[in-house]
């Protein structure tokens, strides 16, 4: 973690491919930035979740990778529901990674309509993309 001069990380994976998670989950701690690495199968359960500790910000994670395609509710409709229920009510900027196998100009896009989203990253998630991220919005001055 020093060698990239940030402080440890509470990170979020909102997929539904548990495999994925898995291997995500290993990489982001073998960049070693991560305080935490918690997965969430279900856009809901972290969708509740934030909504629970709206009023606890070190519950808050610092960094959220979510996918777009997802059953019961998909990456869009996290983001509609996170943009009227969760954004307004902290002071916590939360980094928001599109974490997608879709490489279609149109999600693109519709992914930077959205104020809360701040990159769009194509799967699958590697040690370089984590660094990247770490290093534009994590890096101490």
């Amino acid at each position: 973690m020093q060698k990239l001069g940030v402080r440890a990380l509470k990170i979020f994976i909102i997929d539904d491919d548990e495999v994925s998670n898995f291997i995500y989950k290993k990489v982001i701690e073998a960049v070693e930035v991560s305080e935490s690495v918690r997965e969430f199968p279900r856009a809901q359960t972290a969708l509740n979740y934030l909504i629970e500790n709206l009023d606890n910000p070190s519950a808050l994670p610092d960094l959220v990778f979510l996918d777009i395609n997802m059953p019961v509710m998909n990456g869009w409709q996290f983001l509609d529901e996170y943009s009227q229920k969760v954004s307004p009510a902290i002071s916590k900027k939360i980094i928001i990674c599109m974490l997608s196998s879709s490489v279609y100009k149109k999600d693109i896009n519709r992914a930077n309509k959205y104020t809360q989203v701040d990159e769009y990253i194509s799967k699958p998630l590697t040690s370089e993309k984590i660094r990247f991220l770490v290093e534009k919005y994590f890096q101490s001055s």
